[in-house]
């Protein structure tokens, strides 16, 4: 896939104060300070980072370094090996759970991956279930801003997932 954008926005369900946008490590395709700007420009509260360190140093030393240092922007990681599926599955449903609650309250979240691509586009479904929508309009709502699992142990993974949030806080 070849991506002119670095974030691309996924559309929530109705109701639902926050944004969420998907794309690939930053500082990974383009310099690392532009990437930052984009994040800044459209105000991104937090970041979610479901690469490896080990990958993130490899591909954006840019990103790692500034990690390491600390953000403006808060970071969370849960790292997930390229094409796999996280061994604590309940700790990514949690995530995903409390990233639907935080969009519900306004936050604006960026998650990526390496490519932005698989390891995104699961958990962007697993947030969109969170939200009460089913696998298949999850998925083709994730598919339609340029992600999704690429592995059928991620296809089985959001399969699993069905644990609405509450969207009013």
């Amino acid at each position: 896939m070849t991506d002119t954008h670095f974030l691309r926005p996924l559309r929530l369900p109705s109701g639902i104060a926050g944004s969420l946008w998907l794309g690939p490590m930053p500082g990974r395709l383009r310099p690392f300070a532009d990437d930052m700007d984009d994040l800044l420009a459209h105000k991104i509260t937090r970041i979610v980072s479901l690469t490896p360190h080990v990958e993130i140093e490899e591909k954006a030393p840019g990103y790692a370094a500034t990690l390491a240092q600390g953000m403006d922007i808060a970071v969370v990681r849960f790292p997930i090996t390229d094409f796999g599926v996280p061994g604590d599955e309940a700790g990514l449903f949690a995530l995903a759970s409390e990233t639907a609650r935080a969009l519900s309250t306004g936050d604006k979240v960026f998650v990526h991956c390496a490519a932005g691509i698989g390891r995104t586009g699961t958990f962007a479904i697993c947030i969109l279930r969170a939200f009460g929508l089913d696998v298949a309009e999850a998925t083709a709502l994730v598919a339609s801003a340029g992600s999704g699992p690429e592995t059928e142990a991620q296809k089985a993974l959001v399969a699993r997932f069905a644990l609405p949030v509450e969207t009013n806080p």
